[in-house]
């Protein structure tokens, strides 16, 4: 009985200093504490007692933020066959959906997008036969998953997906909430190829109008940066190309505000300027551009990469007709 006693109480003191660690990001020694702590629980309680799945969760976590990707996911598997197992799914902590959503996160990580995909296929069948599921995790699987199709360039799949995200969003936050415009701003990038460009503009335009009020303070600025580029493009695919060249230029303002002038997420919006400016034959606004965006090209793919020799390409172009 004493003995019992000592455990449990050691092995509180072990939980604690696990949360301890976690909070000072001392992630080593929160795996540690995880490790001890766990082989305590499994004497105390067995080794498929709920008590054990944070601690799992926990070791998972650690893992994780050391880039120990293999470790984490069989500690997160394991944690997941344990809150399936469960008799009461809904009162384990930490629930089943988080575990999911932390199985999601290494399987990106590790750059299994089937396997992701999988994943989130299921998860969204899971909300889909529920009654009535918790709509802000039902709105996160369905951007993830919509973001991953676009990704592997299934737009059409996802652009339904991402369109059920905003009306999840607004019917919880309201239609002015800085997640709508994140929402908004999906939908409008990865709207399929060959669709109209005014349904875009207009998800766009909201998603910019969120993010410059007060409210919107919380939406991080490179999003606004990325939202006014997007537009960009959205405008100067309809032939508004004065409103797209103002729209580049605030982006490019924002964006180096925040990064700096030499940074090489500039480089997208300095070439489509170039290429705008060029092809309205204003060739001293075009070079400058584009002498900026090539060194951040080579930076960023390497010399030799389709994209910096492109760019070489319109810079010699662009000399010859000046």
């Amino acid at each position: 009985m004493i003995r019992r006693w000592w455990k449990t109480k050691t092995y509180r003191r072990l939980y604690d200093a696990v949360a301890d660690a976690f909070a000072a990001g001392r992630d080593a020694e929160a795996e540690a504490a995880c490790e001890r702590a766990l082989s305590l629980a499994e004497d105390l309680y067995g080794p498929e007692d709920p008590e054990v799945l944070p601690l799992l969760y926990a070791r998972s976590s650690a893992q994780l933020a050391q880039g120990r990707l293999e470790q984490a996911e069989a500690s997160c598997r394991r944690a997941i066959t344990l809150a399936e197992r469960a008799e009461r799914t809904e009162s384990i902590e930490p629930p089943l959906s988080r575990l999911l959503m932390q199985l999601a996160s290494i399987l990106e990580r590790r750059g299994d997008l089937d396997g992701l995909e999988a994943l989130l296929q299921r998860m969204l069948a899971g909300y889909e036969r529920m009654r009535d599921p918790e709509p802000c995790e039902h709105a996160v699987v369905l951007t993830r998953l919509g973001l991953l199709l676009g990704r592997k360039g299934r737009r059409d799949e996802a652009a339904p997906l991402l369109t059920q995200a905003i009306t999840l969003r607004e019917t919880v936050f309201g239609a002015d909430h800085p997640v709508v415009a994140e929402a908004l701003f999906n939908a409008a990038t990865l709207r399929p190829k060959g669709a109209s460009p005014e349904p875009a503009e207009e998800m766009l335009r909201r998603a910019l109008a969120i993010a410059e009020r007060p409210s919107g303070a919380t939406i991080d600025p490179l999003v606004r940066a990325s939202i006014l580029h997007n537009l960009a493009v959205v405008r100067e695919e309809q032939g508004a190309v004065d409103d797209a060249a103002s729209l580049y230029e605030q982006a490019l303002d924002v964006r180096e505000g925040l990064v700096g002038a030499e940074h090489v997420s500039l480089r997208p919006t300095l070439v489509r300027l170039a290429q705008l400016r060029h092809a309205q034959g204003q060739l001293t606004a075009a070079l400058p551009l584009y002498e900026r965006a090539l060194p951040l090209a080579e930076i960023e793919h390497g010399a030799g990469h389709p994209i910096p020799e492109a760019i070489k390409a319109w810079i010699a172009g662009a000399r010859s007709t000046n």
